[in-house]
């Protein structure tokens, strides 16, 4: 049975939701900042510190595009031309 949710509440949904990445970011950048040799290519005899700082910033990663196709299904529920329809609208590259 598909659960149907209105447009107010997918928009507090997507808000909560971009907190979390903002969160899940800067978690990731603090660990670049803390730990810059995760960012070289993993070698031999490493700290264990760098190797899990690797690991913890490669979750980041997959939960940020876990995060990103969640976004999308909540997003389907906003009327077309809604501002949080796409989290991408809004960027300039």
């Amino acid at each position: 049975m598909t659960r149907v949710i209105d447009a107010e509440f997918a928009a507090r949904h997507l808000a909560g939701l971009a907190a979390l990445d903002a969160a899940i970011m800067f978690a990731a950048r603090a660990l670049v900042h803390s730990f810059p040799a995760i960012t070289k290519v993993e070698r031999p005899g490493e700290s264990p510190e760098v190797a899990t700082a690797r690991d913890l910033v490669d979750q980041c990663d997959y939960f940020l595009a876990a995060l990103d196709a969640h976004w999308q299904v909540i997003a389907a529920y906003l009327p077309d031309g809604h501002a949080d329809k796409s989290k991408y609208d809004n960027l300039s590259f």
